[in-house]
């Protein structure tokens, strides 16, 4: 057993593929059910607007419980977590593909998404603790990488297996890749603790409060893309910010708001927010102008967002490389940089694009989110103290699934209110481009070592200067 909040020795390249594994199953989950939502539908008799809870039901959990089960994490043994949080995904799965009637589908999938946001927070805390401090760059950008070719291969595939084998195979699918996830993390994460701790009322508070926030910010994001009128998603956003506001002033929250507050880590959050946002614009947007201006065909537009993805992925090795010999802040900056001026580079796409000529534009975007995504999650480790690693991948996951919920909002806001479809376009590449500077702004170096490693710990808790 490995004592809590020690450096690994050597690193555990088996533990990063365990969790990359993880990743991928709740990667492709976010993406791979909207293809069967038609059939599954009408297989069980729900209409479209029931069948969306399907999605929603997923969604909700990964906002409400990211935090909470960040501070679980922190308490409980890494290696018995994610056993539970991958092995009860691939349960859910099983009872999603089992259920005879559509109540019974969104139930388990809201028990889907509870297990989904435990998977995410588990990649922090057990590289953290897997992989010496000289390879996390590396490391992260490996696991980062998976989660848009998650995303982009989730659609393709679960057309294939809906076809084939019908709406069901698509969850169990899940089953034989969670089993494999589970054996390769028990046998390569280390165990450090014994169990693990019994959620508290105060947790199940914390869950409601944020889930209630989260839901509001949701029915507000959904109604501004309707064009419904100013008050009533207002209203719905001063509902999640009274949330927010009660969740504050909770127990819990006091180490959270610790962290958040902790020198480096609110710029680094505000840029992965920022990034995640300007991602999520854009795979709204290049759809809608190309299908608009071009009359491209699905397959057309589908070619050129892979290009953003697929660049991603080569770069992402290579700038986790390079982060953990120059240094992971200056890499995650120059990514933030390129990815504006690629997004500079869409305000000089003409009235009437191509897909091919807004392929390299879409693969400048991958090469930027390339090298920033990984080192800024290693910028993120770097100022994290090891006894809150659970925390900052809490704080983390729910940084990003903001961003990539409030990115498509924003992009459907500014192409609704133009006149014109290249007018909306170029309208949502300025908003793109304000959010990637902003991204750029909050990624910028700061000089001095990072507050976790000015504060030394001590594994035993005890002491005076003894992280609590």
């Amino acid at each position: 057993m490995t004592a809590p909040g020690t450096a690994p020795e050597r690193t555990r390249w088996g533990a990063v593929v365990a969790v990359s594994l993880g990743v991928v199953l709740a990667g492709l989950d976010m993406t791979i059910v909207a293809v069967v939502l038609p059939v599954l539908g009408d297989d069980l008799g729900a209409g479209s607007s029931a069948a969306q809870w399907v999605l929603l039901g997923y969604s909700l959990p990964l906002l409400a419980l990211s935090v909470p089960a960040g501070r679980w994490l922190d308490r409980a043994d890494p290696r018995a977590a994610f056993a539970f949080a991958v092995g009860g995904f691939g349960v859910a799965s099983a009872l999603i593909a089992l259920a005879p009637g559509f109540a019974l589908v969104v139930a388990a999938r809201v028990l889907q998404g509870l297990f989904g946001a435990l998977v995410g927070v588990t990649v922090l805390p057990i590289v953290g603790r897997s992989v010496r401090r000289e390879h996390r760059a590396r490391a992260m950008a490996v696991v980062l990488t998976l989660i848009p070719l998650s995303g982009v291969a989730g659609p393709a595939l679960g057309g294939l297996l809906t076809e084939a084998f019908g709406w069901r195979s698509v969850f169990l699918v899940n089953v034989p890749v969670a089993a494999l996830a589970v054996a390769c993390g028990m046998r390569a994460i280390a165990r450090e603790r014994a169990g693990l701790p019994v959620p508290d009322r105060g947790m199940l508070a914390e869950v409601l409060v944020l889930g209630a926030a989260s839901a509001a910010l949701f029915l507000a994001l959904d109604l501004f893309g309707r064009r419904s009128g100013l008050v009533p998603p207002l209203l719905l956003v001063a509902v999640a910010a009274v949330g927010t506001a009660v969740w504050a002033v909770l127990r819990p929250s006091r180490p959270v708001l610790a962290l958040v507050r902790a020198p480096g880590i609110p710029g680094a959050l505000l840029a992965l927010t920022s990034a995640t946002a300007a991602v999520g614009a854009v795979n709204f947007l290049v759809p809608y102008f190309l299908a608009t201006t071009a009359n491209a065909a699905p397959g057309e537009i589908g070619a050129a967002l892979l290009c953003l993805s697929a660049a991603m992925a080569v770069t992402s090795p290579v700038a986790g490389v390079v982060a953990d010999r120059v240094g992971s802040g200056r890499v995650a900056f120059a990514g933030a940089l390129v990815f504006a001026g690629g997004t500079a580079s869409l305000l000089c796409t003409g009235d009437s694009a191509t897909p091919g000529g807004l392929a390299w534009r879409l693969a400048l975007l991958g090469v930027g989110q390339g090298l920033f995504a990984g080192p800024n999650a290693a910028v993120l480790l770097d100022l994290t103290p090891a006894n809150r690693f659970g925390t900052s991948a809490g704080v983390s996951a729910l940084a990003r699934n903001l961003g990539f919920s409030l990115g498509p909002a924003l992009g459907a806001l500014t192409w609704a209110t133009a006149e014109d479809p290249a007018a909306g376009f170029r309208a949502g590449a300025i908003a793109v481009l304000a959010v990637a500077a902003l991204s750029a702004a909050a990624s910028l170096p700061r000089h001095g070592k990072p507050a976790a490693l000015r504060a030394p710990r001590t594994t035993s808790g005890r002491g005076p200067r003894a992280r609590r």
